[in-house]
């Protein structure tokens, strides 16, 4: 039986920004830059990055430190002009499959991902239940 499950774009990238997976890669990123500086301020350098691991080591102070993709100020954008989506299905996206989300009523923007997955934009001007329901009859 074929399915969508929907999940709001806005959810994912507030997941996405808040992971302790992508904390700890900024963090190592962090460490990694300390080591890429010049040779002539090693002292310096030494000296920061012993606060700053100290300071991550510290039990009583607590560091959240959140990556911020490149792309953000897009994905913001996108996020204030059109209601945005993620589809998931448990079927191929065909070319076919992506015409007809094109076409319908509603959808402004449209992205297959992969072979699961979907974005979408959706006007201001159109309420999602119903472009989801038109979505899930075409495609269904």
């Amino acid at each position: 039986m074929k399915k969508i499950g929907w999940q709001k774009y806005e959810d994912m990238l507030t997941t996405q920004l808040t992971c302790p997976f992508s904390s700890l890669i900024a963090t190592n990123q962090m460490i990694a830059s300390f080591n890429e500086e010049s040779e002539e301020d090693e002292e310096i350098e030494q000296a920061e990055q012993n606060d700053f691991l100290s300071m991550i080591q510290d039990e009583e102070k607590e560091v959240l430190v959140i990556p911020v993709p490149a792309s953000i100020h897009e994905q913001i954008a996108l996020m204030s002009n059109y209601d945005c989506w993620i589809g998931h299905s448990n079927f191929n996206l065909t070319d076919d499959i992506r015409i007809k989300l094109k076409k319908a009523p509603g959808v402004e923007i449209s992205k297959v991902y992969g072979r699961y997955r979907f974005f979408l934009g959706v006007g201001k001007m159109f309420d999602f239940g119903e472009v989801r329901q038109s979505i899930e009859e075409l495609l269904l």
